[in-house]
């Protein structure tokens, strides 16, 4: 179901907001999208979720009627947050249209930075249900923000005229996914550095003789 703008700035708005201040269904929210990514999806029951929001378990289940729907939720509230700093990184005034790609890696750095950084809640649902798992409301939404990603580096290369600009975006969404695995594994490196110096050599046309 397709929310309207007012609705999903409120989602984005939940991790600055104090919990005792939101209504019961953002309070379910915030509480699971903290237990998903701190701990994991499956470890997260849906007792502890009502026990740390503190709403009544009735109130729970009248908002998600099951924890894949709630887990659906979570992860559309994450793409929401990600493509946000992604959005607000890119259009900053000035930048080139390589410079706009560039600047996803400096967010990812700034983001590395902040505790507590706990790697890509998209990688980690796909761990947790894998093919044989029967939630097709969340596989349809990571799907989504994968393909959201595909497209919104697509746009960012556009202006460039690359030879191969398919290969391209796969090489630069490669390099983020591979970014935030290695920040998570080995923290305090300069990983979204480097891994923005190669983008840009993907950014170079070559030197023709």
């Amino acid at each position: 179901m397709m929310r309207d703008t007012d609705d999903m700035q409120d989602l984005i708005d939940l991790d600055r907001q104090p919990l005792a201040s939101l209504p019961p269904r953002e309070r379910i929210l915030k509480t699971a999208s903290d237990l998903f990514y701190r701990l994991s999806i499956h470890t997260a029951g849906i007792d502890r979720i009502i026990a740390e929001s503190g709403v009544a378990k009735m109130t729970f289940y009248k908002h998600f009627p099951s924890k894949a729907q709630l887990v659906a939720e979570y992860l559309s509230h994450k793409t929401l947050v990600w493509m946000r700093m992604l959005t607000t990184a890119t259009e900053r005034p000035n930048l080139s249209p390589s410079e706009r790609v560039l600047a996803i890696f400096d967010a990812l750095d700034v983001s590395f930075q902040q505790p507590p950084f706990r790697g890509c809640p998209f990688v980690k649902g796909m761990a947790e249900f894998g093919p044989d798992a029967d939630t097709p409301e969340i596989k349809a939404t990571i799907a989504a923000y994968f393909d959201g990603l595909y497209a919104f580096i697509s746009t960012l290369i556009a202006p460039l005229g690359l030879t191969d600009p398919d290969k391209a975006v796969l090489q630069i969404l490669s390099l983020i996914q591979g970014a935030i695995v290695m920040a998570q594994a080995s923290p305090g490196q300069a990983i979204a550095a480097a891994n923005r110096d190669l983008v840009e050599l993907i950014l170079t046309p070559p030197i023709r003789p």
